[in-house]
């Protein structure tokens, strides 16, 4: 999977689980979008003007990521994320975090599984 992950999301640098959970959190109460799949849960950010992070958490390998990116490669990648990576899984399988009840579940997947 972090084959997968390196060539969705580029060179990305190791997370921990605490900084997963902040960016995540962060995602959510600014101008971000939080995917959740079977697999992984990806996340797309403003932090500050031109200035993107990009989120990613692999559930079975247990390993997150943060890059940070202009906002030309965010659009880029976010692109290519629903364009090559979520065609993957069937209707219904991945969905938008869109309230923090959906946050908390995901965050609780992540801590615990």
């Amino acid at each position: 999977m972090q084959q997968l992950l390196s060539t969705c999301f580029g060179e990305n640098e190791m997370a921990s689980v605490d900084e997963i959970i902040k960016a995540l959190n962060e995602a959510l109460q600014g101008t971000g979008i939080i995917i959740v799949t079977p697999d992984y849960v990806y996340a797309l950010y403003e932090k500050e003007e031109n200035k993107w992070l990009q989120v990613s958490y692999d559930f079975l390998e247990k390993e997150g990521f943060i890059e940070e990116l202009n906002t030309r490669k965010a659009l880029l990648y976010l692109i290519e994320e629903v364009s090559k990576s979520l065609i993957r899984f069937e209707k219904g399988a991945w969905y938008v975090v869109i309230s923090e009840a959906e946050l908390s579940d995901v965050i609780e997947k992540i801590k615990f599984l």
